[in-house]
């Protein structure tokens, strides 16, 4: 195998089509709560939860397209960005930092499985995918 071979051979992380996903998910996930109760959302107790969650989500997606440490801090970097802080760089980068101290506790990584399990169930389709949003409702009312 030749230089040209092992260039041509190397995958390019789809961005457009992961940014996709995971904004179809969180989109549909945290409509679910809001159907239920308009300011469950609101409620500052839950966020911890509901991050939780949505890091499990995003290690799915890490996990399923074998990103490198470059494409994981990226994507997590815009999905953070657009879905949690309205593009406020500063915050975004206080919750990266979160990421990681969010799964060293009990609670958290609880969550984050959870929310990787409901985003592998949505990816996955059929007929149990339109339930997997479902999933963040279930860690709130727990």
């Amino acid at each position: 195998m030749g230089l040209f071979d092992f260039l041509r051979a190397k995958d390019t992380v789809p961005y457009d089509k992961i940014y996709e996903e995971l904004s179809a998910f969180t989109e549909a996930s945290l409509a679910m709560p809001k159907m239920n109760n308009p300011f469950l959302l609101d409620d500052k107790s839950k966020h911890a939860m509901i991050f939780g969650y949505f890091v499990g989500v995003m290690d799915y997606i890490i996990q399923a397209y074998q990103l490198n440490e470059k494409d994981k801090l990226k994507i997590r970097t815009q999905y953070i960005l657009k879905n949690f802080t309205d593009n406020d760089i500063e915050h975004a980068q206080e919750l990266l930092e979160y990421c990681d101290k969010i799964r060293e506790t009990d609670d958290g990584s609880n969550y984050a499985l959870r929310g990787k399990l409901a985003m592998k169930k949505w990816v996955a389709g059929g007929p149990m995918a339109a339930y997997a949003p479902m999933g963040l409702v279930k860690v709130l009312n727990d």
